[in-house]
């Protein structure tokens, strides 16, 4: 009796309830935090958190405008990161609450 791999019996448990893309949005808001890690210091990041996808952009929220300012000007690189990451353009633009 051949055995069948966790990672296949995960995903397609994950697609027959519809929560791909939640799970795709999740891992998506963690690819954001490792593509900041180096661009900003440890006290800039934590005034930096991602909050939600949705109709491809990223909602994150920033404590600073000084730092909205920064991510945005970031923008391209970020998003061309995080979608070589997921492995499609999934993530259209970033949009900043501050």
């Amino acid at each position: 009796m051949p055995f069948t791999g966790l990672s296949n019996l995960l995903g397609k448990h994950v697609r027959k309830r519809g929560l791909n893309s939640q799970v795709q949005a999740a891992m998506i808001l963690e690819f954001f935090k490792q593509v900041i890690d180096p661009l900003f210091d440890a006290k800039s990041r934590e005034s930096i958190r991602p909050l939600y996808l949705k109709n491809g952009t990223l909602m994150v929220a920033v404590l600073s405008p000084a730092l909205a300012q920064e991510l945005k000007l970031h923008e391209p690189d970020i998003l061309k990161q995080i979608n070589k990451k997921v492995g499609f353009d999934t993530v259209k633009g970033l949009r900043f609450l501050a």
